[in-house]
């Protein structure tokens, strides 16, 4: 695949700046080094992905050469008194994003992603079930929560890092909700008084709050477990998102 070629001179391009760097009088030491450690494991990633290519992206891999191009014309004495170390470092820094989120593209990681990405989204379902079940309060809450769900959802899509943000923010009180749903339910099936206060309230029969207790059960097991792997999924492969 063409894309090896690419990445492989992303790796020859990026050692070449590793060899710039060392001949600087305008970059600090301690930027020096941790320019290049950055380096080194960008450079080692990229060599790494060249020979595990699944999918073939010359767009994306030429796209990468070109920022190591520039980081590499970049690395002079006269491009650090015009711009600063921040900038330059900052290029630096993209880079090695970069080569770490690049496996989701290439290798096909990407499916990983769409893993979590529909755990969040079928672990948040059940939350908003439940919610609505246990009257206003809880209600408003699930409500507060509905826009940054929405907003998480849409940037995640796009791999933003603001998306996964939002996905570890309201994750914590739903994974809550899930765990009190599960208490309550088994609480409910095991406590005839409670059955019948149930369905008192709702004017129905026994076996209806029989089932409404085992759908608060189930749901909250289904929200805990999807949103716990979402969690984990998503810490995971959290550069994957930039």
């Amino acid at each position: 695949m063409k894309s090896q070629e690419i990445l492989r001179d992303v790796a020859q391009t990026i050692e070449d700046i590793e060899k710039k760097i060392n001949s600087l009088t305008k970059l600090s030491d301690k930027n020096k080094q941790k320019a290049l450690k950055l380096l080194e494991e960008a450079r080692r990633n990229f060599m790494e992905l060249s020979e595990n290519v699944a999918v073939d992206n010359q767009e994306l891999a030429n796209f990468f050469l070109k920022r190591a191009v520039k980081i590499k014309n970049n690395t002079t004495d006269r491009y650090l008194e015009k711009m600063g170390e921040k900038e330059y470092m900052k290029d630096i820094v993209v880079l090695n994003k970069y080569s770490k989120a690049a496996p989701y593209d290439f290798a096909g990681e990407v499916k990983v992603l769409h893993r979590a990405y529909r755990a969040f989204l079928f672990g948040m379902i059940p939350f908003y079930i439940v919610s609505g079940i246990f009257g206003p309060v809880y209600a408003v809450t699930a409500l507060i929560l509905i826009i940054p769900t929405l907003l998480a959802m849409l940037s995640m899509r796009k791999r933003g890092n603001l998306g996964l943000m939002l996905a570890f923010a309201v994750m914590p009180i739903p994974m809550v909700m899930g765990a009190f749903s599960i208490r309550y339910g088994i609480y409910a099936l095991t406590n005839q008084e409670e059955l019948m206060r149930i369905a008192q309230e709702l004017g129905k029969s026994l076996a209806f709050a029989q089932a409404i207790a085992a759908i608060i059960l189930l749901a909250g097991a289904a929200s805990l477990i999807l949103l716990g792997y979402a969690s984990y999924a998503l810490y995971k492969h959290r550069h994957a998102f930039l």
